[in-house]
């Protein structure tokens, strides 16, 4: 289970490796097209902005279309043979599953405690994916169709059927699986999902009212649970998902930098949420754990000599 568990923290880290290029490409953008910086050659009418504008653009692509990311991307790691059909597969259920709950919610929305008459983002808990308006389950729904698509391909793509029904084999088959699993999927997802969205809300309030407690809360989680691989979940939400702030700090940040940059008012107060991206200084602790480890561990005889080493280099780290 165990190694279940770190293999698919291991399929998280796949589309993640796309943020550096398309974060740096976005800072510098948003860099260039800062008036308070470049002065006259930022102007929003001439070519200079125009240009970057465009780069700008597509560089969010990476962060604007996260679910469909790890919808490709967790079969990689995760199918135990073809993997590129398992990708296709994964794509195609999933968009069936967000047709199917845009249908669900088009019809009986109001059932569900959710008005889908309103306007994708915000507080509405909708969103677009693919042009299809759904629920926004973020990367949390991305990972879970994942998952049961890898499922149903690991079991069922090499399953023979009769010679006459051999053109529904492979991926057909699969899919033809997962066409009927998310039909309930998408009720259940309907039923369940506006739930979890308030209380997603609630938490975003009750750690938005903590404090330091509730950003020490959150990097401790984060920190204890890397062993199993579940800390995804825990970072996910807030700088990938809508846990703090609507995209998720990711492409927060990056989006309002250049308020950040001409305001006088400092970041705390403009934005409190980043705090939560700052899980990873948490690591510098991670030196003097691992040196009292190699201390603790090392000969009796040998003590002294590993101690001489450990300190000046740890203090250096540190």
């Amino acid at each position: 289970m165990m190694q279940k568990i770190q293999r698919f923290g291991a399929a998280m880290f796949v589309p993640v490796l796309l943020f550096a290029f398309s974060g740096i490409t976005v800072g510098i953008s948003i860099l260039f097209m800062n008036q308070d910086i470049m002065g006259s050659l930022a102007n929003p009418n001439g070519l200079w902005y125009k240009f970057w504008f465009v780069i700008q653009e597509g560089a969010w692509t990476t962060f604007r279309q996260l679910p469909l990311l790890f919808v490709v991307g967790l079969p990689i790691a995760l199918a135990k043979k073809a993997q590129a059909r398992a990708c296709l597969e994964s794509l195609v259920i999933y968009l069936t599953f967000n047709y199917f709950i845009s249908a669900i919610l088009t019809l009986w929305g109001v059932n569900f405690g959710v008005n889908f008459d309103t306007q994708v983002g915000g507080t509405s808990g909708l969103t677009m994916i693919a042009g299809i308006k759904t629920l926004d389950t973020g990367m949390i729904g991305a990972i879970l169709i994942a998952a049961i698509a890898v499922y149903i391909h690991n079991k069922h793509f090499e399953t023979k059927l009769p010679d006459y029904l051999g053109i529904f084999q492979g991926s057909s088959f699969v899919v033809i699986i997962g066409f009927i699993v998310m039909i309930p999927t998408a009720f259940l997802m309907c039923l369940i999902w506006p739930k979890i969205q308030n209380a997603i809300g609630a938490l975003q309030g009750f750690l938005s009212s903590s404090g330091v407690f509730g950003v020490w809360l959150y990097t401790f989680l984060e920190r204890i649970l890397i062993p199993t691989g579940l800390h995804h979940f825990i970072y996910g939400p807030f700088i990938f998902g809508p846990a703090v702030v609507e995209n998720g700090i990711a492409a927060y940040w990056p989006n309002h930098l250049a308020d950040f940059a001409t305001t006088a008012h400092s970041l705390k107060e403009m934005f409190p949420a980043g705090g939560f991206a700052l899980h990873g200084s948490s690591k510098i602790f991670g030196c003097t754990g691992i040196a009292l480890a190699i201390y603790s561990t090392a000969k009796p005889e040998k003590k002294k000599v590993v101690a001489g080493l450990l300190i000046p280099a740890t203090y250096r780290t540190t």
